[in-house]
């Protein structure tokens, strides 16, 4: 049974500032297809606390403009182990790996939760004390080779020192503005570009999706601070 949530939530929520559990990566990346992957995250419990974790696999639905969450009973998305008790300082390795002998028709995304369970053998005196039961959610993208994105840029617009648009990707496969050299150009000029990782290194990057619209915001250049802006185009090159 599907189970659609109209939320999208990746949060981590900690009692204090000092002490978390850490998921490291908290975003991963395998392709399907490949029978070698070993695509995996390491859990890292820094509480002074006992912590145990259920597993719960949702798809993520990005078509309709708001991602949203699917839950699956019975998920294509195999994580091991379903379950997590970490003592004080443990660590646990997550496994991830395709099961279905079916490749998905497009690249997919899944959020895996570790949902926080009450532990029955603490103390009595634990128990008596506030706790706030944790949700520790990453993200698992399939990226298989043979499909790509086709993106479509829709008309900028200029706001707050940005370039900002819209993004249409209409194949499907998934990409990143990470994949992609941005040429700026104002009446079929170029004007400036912005490399490879660039964004990347200051932090951002923009995930997308097959089949979704995504918006992405560049900053203006220095060259095109002053004077019209009308004819201003955004090209994404390989």
């Amino acid at each position: 049974m599907l189970r659609i949530c109209s939320y999208f939530l990746i949060y981590v929520i900690v009692i204090a500032p000092t002490f978390a559990v850490e998921v490291t990566p908290m975003v991963v990346t395998f392709s399907p297809d490949s029978r070698s992957s070993n695509a995996s995250s390491l859990v890292h419990n820094q509480l002074p606390r006992d912590i145990a974790f259920d597993i719960q696999i949702y798809e993520i639905d990005f078509s309709q403009g708001t991602p949203k969450l699917i839950s699956l009973d019975d998920s294509p998305l195999w994580v091991f182990p379903p379950s997590l008790f970490l003592q004080p300082g443990q660590s646990q390795q997550l496994q991830f790996r395709w099961l279905d002998k079916k490749l998905p028709s497009t690249d997919k995304s899944y959020q895996v939760s570790l949902i926080e369970q009450p532990i029955a053998k603490q103390s009595i005196n634990k128990q008596s004390q506030l706790t706030m039961l944790l949700n520790v959610n990453l993200i698992v993208h399939l990226d298989q080779p043979r499909l790509v994105p086709k993106l479509t840029i829709k008309e900028p617009h200029v706001e707050d020192g940005f370039i900002v648009t819209e993004v249409l990707n209409e194949g499907k496969g998934a990409g990143r503005l990470s994949d992609y050299e941005i040429k700026i150009t104002k009446n079929k000029t170029l004007s400036d570009r912005i490399l490879k990782d660039q964004l990347k290194a200051n932090g951002y990057d923009v995930f997308f999706a097959p089949h979704s619209t995504s918006v992405i915001k560049v900053p203006m250049p220095q060259s095109l601070q002053e004077g019209s802006l009308n004819h201003l185009r955004l090209v994404l090159a390989r």
